[in-house]
């Protein structure tokens, strides 16, 4: 989809993959397709989308480098305009409708419960360069979906990004020490419920519309690995 186009072809395209993601594998575990079947079955490209997952993903790859605190002010950056191009598409309601479609289908509790399977875990780590490291999964927390949810619900997905983005500007001159001094193990209960948080927001944006998997799939992975250089 290109710039130009007009947010009625934006709707149209993100429209065309929400069937995709609405699947019979919610409240127990399930696995989509990827952003490049859900594209062609739209019919058209996002190129802008295709770009800025790139540099999420060089992003992310980078926090493993020789100047961490650089790579998380650069992937915050392209979180902020990750963020701006999906209010541009309209996406904040297609989650919300999304998601009361899925909950008057299925049910609260099933949305609360839904876990992404092993398989499309393993790719995401893979995709984002991460597969090789022992990043502990979040431990399951209804209360913290709960929240993640009502959110969700009152304000949409991109409003997570914009918070993903923040969190890394805040840990950036902490993670320009890296490799100059040794980084003391620091209490980490704020930062990581945002970790609970986003980590079932990335999977209900999956359900809702696959296109979007890789891009909160890259927030998550990035405060993550970001996390991990503390001990958290």
């Amino acid at each position: 989809m290109q710039a130009v186009e007009s947010n009625v072809s934006r709707r149209r395209l993100l429209g065309s993959a929400l069937t995709l993601g609405a699947g019979a594998a919610i409240g127990s575990t399930m696995s989509f397709p990827s952003a490049g079947v859900a594209l062609a079955a739209a019919g058209r490209q996002d190129l802008v989308h295709e770009e800025l997952i790139r540099q999420m993903k060089d992003g992310v790859r980078a926090l493993r480098g020789g100047t961490p605190g650089a790579a998380a002010r650069s992937l915050a950056a392209t979180l902020r305009v990750l963020a701006a191009h999906y209010q541009s598409a309209d996406v904040d309601a297609q989650v919300k409708n999304g998601l009361r479609t899925a909950i008057a289908r299925d049910g609260r509790d099933a949305v609360l419960r839904s876990e992404a399977d092993a398989a499309m875990r393993a790719a995401e780590a893979r995709e984002f360069g991460v597969a090789d490291l022992v990043l502990p999964r979040e431990p399951f927390n209804l209360a913290e979906r709960e929240r993640a949810l009502e959110a969700l619900l009152a304000h949409g997905a991109t409003p997570a990004l914009l918070a993903a983005a923040a969190e890394l500007m805040r840990l950036a001159p902490q993670l320009d020490r890296v490799g100059v001094t040794p980084i003391t193990r620091r209490q980490c209960s704020g930062t990581t419920g945002m970790a609970y948080s986003l980590e079932f927001i990335a999977l209900a944006s999956c359900l809702v519309n696959p296109i979007l998997c890789a891009g909160f799939g890259g927030a998550y992975y990035g405060l993550k690995l970001s996390l991990w250089y503390f001990g958290c």
